[in-house]
């Protein structure tokens, strides 16, 4: 009888389909084929060559006991492709074999591959759950019969990464360069392209323009790289397609557009374009791109001294803040001569090829030389034979895969397959700036982000207020980040208030010690003063969350006089309530920064006094559900046009918050309800089984709070949240 397996393979260097075989690892134990055929051989094979690991013993002995005697010859075996969402279908077609001269996984099985590239979603949700098992091998029992189906109807053999696109964006790019001096005419092409059937809603982000009059509409100029971006964003790879084959009519390119998108970086749905709005965008900012695409061509067709000094320079000129995504823009133009520095490449080859990423400027921000630097050492290390790469492209995809291997992406039931935007997987000690919290998703503008900074500068403490659910904790700690440059720095310390907190565990107090006796101890907020005394140079930050939980004015004690910013010296040091002698003076270092978080909301918090009000620049945050919300979540795999709806009604729900006497502007809901993270785990739920799940489970209990006395009120609004 026929069996159905399931075998993972977790390796981007490794292609089931080119070896024509499915390996596992394990390698330390040699040949397998010598152990006698029992469990008992094996486990004691695999307790020997992994002596600190005995909780595993049993589960990886019954592993690899299966693939070299349970599996036969002529079972079926599925191979799932995180990085494609698809699966490779092959029949075992010999026993087992050990390739010593592979450079990992050499326990093989060879396999005859029968239908390849088969998009997960035509199997059942309940057969997908089963292949997405997280075990390395396992049996199929709810999906065999679908797996049997798709055999009988069998497909060829294709390439895992398919690089047909390259010529398609060479060839679109060489045309739009043609339109630098026809910026208007570009820009009707492009709107031709919108005005496809089923594609308006992908260029609606380009009709958003803040302009210099105060106004919004269409953009107005544009550069090379933003008219890229409407197909190389989060949207479905089945979109992405659609778009780039209404760009090859329009634009009468020649190469056939591209169906896959093997190794191409996309940017994120809510910061896509390249160039500012125009009320912010300073002179010759988008002239400054156009010279940087016509100076990589040109390097490109021939690096010489006058070609890389000019890319050094456009390059400089052109970049503002991270040079992340620009370096995208670069290598979607002539990706066979530079590599994209996302997070993904970055994060794939630190982790992959640490000794090669040394050699590399790898940080959020790089300059034009290290650009230059960095596109020569990949150049000179992919084209050596030793590299498992034979063109960037390759590379590129196989960073992707590594990616979403550790976050699959959300999708749409019956949709294809998601591009997942290439800063999803943050690079803990990178550079860390303004430019960063809008890549992290921060649905705040960014000219109120330099003011929200400026002031915390200036004040030295901030106050983060709003309703619930507007992402105060999240914006303090990646503000905190941008004052130590840092991201995930070591120079933020995060604690929270709450109403037993005193002076004496903040700051300094007397606290029991061995031998029954009492000795003073110093807080957390003299520490971090200690700490930040010491390495005055550098920056750091104390995030308080909830600060109204506790009672401020008691637990900063005679600190919220030296808290201001002008009395951070020596010469307004101050006596502690509890001096260690009599001649102790203290004073908070000026490189010490105050952010705290209030919830105005909870009727049960204290209120902040003005002593404290005075001391803090305070910044209230609002619900964010315009289109800076839709676009991201939606790229994360939910449906724009249902979020549209729901957005449009969290509006009006909050509109009436505001309005009613007894509840106020404060208790408005803010949109991290209904904001999943870039690393969320793959559901299988529509997104109109998401909203009201969330509705169900956290919108409607809060509700119910707000309107306990009025249910027939609750059950309105509930009614208007669900009509979708």
């Amino acid at each position: 009888m026929t069996e159905f397996w399931g075998i993972h393979n977790d390796q981007p260097s490794i292609d089931p389909v080119a070896d024509g075989a499915v390996r596992l690892g394990w390698d330390e134990l040699g040949d397998l084929a010598l152990l006698d055929p029992t469990r008992d051989a094996f486990k004691e094979a695999v307790a020997s060559a992994f002596p600190g690991r005995p909780e595993s013993v049993a589960s990886w002995a019954g592993t690899l006991y299966r693939f070299v005697h349970a599996v036969g010859a002529g079972d079926v075996v599925v191979c799932p492709d995180r990085a494609t969402r698809t699966i490779n279908i092959g029949r075992i077609r010999g026993g087992y074999e050990f390739h010593p001269e592979a450079d990992q996984y050499r326990h093989w099985r060879p396999v005859d591959w029968l239908a390849t590239g088969i998009p997960r979603d035509e199997l059942s949700v309940s057969a997908q759950n089963q292949i997405s098992a997280a075990l390395s091998l396992f049996t199929l029992t709810t999906a065999a019969d679908e797996i049997a189906r798709l055999i009988d109807e069998p497909r060829p053999v294709t390439e895992q990464d398919d690089f047909t696109w390259v010529p398609f964006y060479q060839e679109l790019a060489d045309t739009i360069r043609t339109f630098r001096d026809d910026r208007h005419g570009l820009l009707e092409r492009v709107w031709t392209v919108a005005e496809t059937p089923g594609l308006e809603r992908y260029f609606r982000y380009l009709r958003t323009e803040l302009r210099a009059d105060g106004s919004r509409g269409a953009l107005r100029d544009i550069d090379p790289f933003t008219v890229f971006g409407p197909f190389n964003r989060g949207i479905t790879d089945s979109a992405r397609a659609r778009i780039a084959s209404s760009y090859r009519t329009v634009f009468e390119i020649t190469a056939a557009a591209p169906a896959s998108f093997a190794g191409i970086p996309v940017v994120n749905n809510w910061n896509s374009w390249f160039i500012r709005y125009e009320n912010e965008r300073s002179p010759g900012e988008v002239d400054h791109l156009w010279d940087l695409a016509d100076a990589a061509i040109a390097y490109a067709a021939a690096g010489n001294e006058n070609t890389r000094e000019r890319l050094v320079a456009a390059f400089d000129a052109a970049a503002r803040g991270n040079t992340r995504q620009l370096s995208m823009g670069i290598y979607w133009i002539r990706p066979e001569t530079f590599a994209a520095y996302d997070q993904v490449n970055a994060g794939f080859l630190t982790a992959q090829y640490p000794e090669f990423a040394t050699t590399l400027a790898l940080r959020s921000k790089i300059d034009g030389e290290q650009f230059l630097a960095n596109t020569e050492q990949i150049q000179t290390w992919v084209g050596d034979d030793s590299t498992p790469f034979t063109s960037i492209p390759e590379l590129s995809a196989a960073a992707w895969r590594y990616a979403n291997i550790k976050h699959e992406p959300s999708a749409e039931p019956h949709d294809t397959t998601l591009s997942v935007a290439s800063d999803s997987d943050p690079i803990a000690g990178d550079i860390y700036t303004l430019d960063s919290i809008v890549e992290d998703g921060c649905f705040i503008p960014r000219p109120e982000l330099d003011t929200i900074q400026e002031r915390l500068l200036a004040k030295k403490n901030l106050i983060l207020q709003g309703p619930p659910g507007t992402g105060k904790t999240w914006l303090a700690r990646r503000l905190a980040w941008t004052i130590c440059n840092e991201r995930g720095s070591d120079r933020v310390s995060v604690l929270q208030f709450h109403p037993s907190l005193s002076y004496e565990d903040f700051v300094r107090g007397w606290r029991p010690a061995a031998g029954g006796r009492l000795e003073l101890a110093d807080g957390p907020f003299l520490e971090l003063c200690r700490h930040a005394d010491d390495r005055p140079d550098d920056s750091h930050v104390l995030v308080i969350e909830e600060i109204n939980r506790g009672n401020p004015a008691q637990i900063f004690g005679e600190l919220l006089t030296l808290l201001e910013a002008d009395k951070r010296n020596p010469d307004n040091a101050m006596r502690l309530a509890y001096p260690r002698h009599g001649d102790e003076r203290f004073h908070i270092p000026p490189n010490l920064y105050v952010i705290g978080t209030m919830n105005l909301a909870d009727r049960s918090l204290a209120l902040v006094d003005m002593a404290l009000r005075r001391r803090f620049a305070f910044v209230e945050l609002e619900p964010q559900f315009g289109s800076a919300w839709t676009e991201y979540v939606s790229g994360l795999g939910h449906d724009l046009e249902t979020l549209e709806r729901f957005g449009a009604r969290m509006q009006e729900l909050n509109i009436r918050i505001a309005e009613d006497r007894g509840l106020g502007r404060q208790f408005r809901l803010g949109h991290s309800f209904v904001t999943p993270g870039p690393s969320h785990a793959p559901v299988t739920l529509t997104t109109r089984q998401w909203l009201d799940r969330v509705v169900q489970t956290e919108i409607t209990p809060l509700l119910e709070e707000y309107w306990f006395d009025r249910p027939d009120t609750v059950d309105d609004v509930l009614t208007t949240l669900r009509e979708l």
